[in-house]
């Protein structure tokens, strides 16, 4: 992944010395529609302030969050590479179901958050003023959360989260003017971004993904 972003930046040089095309630059926003994919897990002989439960684990509804940050644009003959640094926060569910109770247990929502710096780097093609466009995106995690220990009614519960995901971005936008861009962008992973959770010192096997659907608008400066 490190040769690709390092092969991008490669390209855009050469674009811009050989070609004597032109740079731009401005600033972008939006919001992300992202869901924490997992597979059906089972939490087994868990400790809890209610004696000890099983729990099972399942994939929940997508959240909604936001991203705010810079990019820039090199284009020459149509083509265009853009790299940007973007703030991103997406948010997910959960759903556990407490296995002690055999009859339609009741569902209980955990809710995650996930702080990061995103860093995507597009490599497109124009088409009068819409695009497409895909490439790579490297993922630092800046801080996570969720509510893990109070729902399962336990001391400690620590997601087990990487702190550095890489995936790829694709998509569609539409340039007004010249002064602002529209995008809309799918966001899948080629990492996971955790493998397991820990609670009470016991480590369960826990992958996690965070795909999202990304809704943006730039505005050149």
């Amino acid at each position: 992944m490190k040769r690709i972003i390092l092969f991008s930046v490669i390209v855009a040089f050469f674009a811009t010395t050989t070609h004597a095309q032109f740079f731009r630059y401005g600033i972008k926003g939006g919001v992300n529609s992202s869901k924490v994919r997992v597979d059906k897990t089972m939490l087994v002989g868990i400790t809890t302030t209610e004696g000890t439960k099983d729990y099972l684990i399942e994939q929940g509804y997508s959240k909604l969050g936001f991203h705010a940050g810079v990019f820039g644009r090199i284009q020459a003959l149509g083509i265009f590479i853009q790299p940007e640094l973007l703030y991103t926060q997406t948010n997910g569910q959960l759903n556990i179901f407490d296995q002690s109770i055999l009859q339609n247990p009741p569902k209980q929502i955990v809710d995650l958050k996930f702080s990061k710096f995103d860093i995507p780097v597009m490599v497109g093609k124009k088409f009068g003023p819409a695009k497409v466009f895909v490439g790579p995106v490297a993922s630092f995690v800046i801080s996570d959360k969720s509510n893990f220990d109070e729902i399962l009614s336990v001391e400690t519960a620590t997601n087990e989260v990487k702190k550095a995901v890489f995936g790829y971005q694709a998509g569609i936008g539409l340039d007004i003017f010249k002064l602002a861009t529209l995008d809309i962008k799918y966001e899948g992973n080629l990492s996971k971004l955790g493998n397991s959770i820990n609670i009470g010192n016991r480590e369960f096997n826990f992958d996690q993904r965070n795909p999202q659907i990304i809704f943006s608008l730039g505005i050149f400066l």
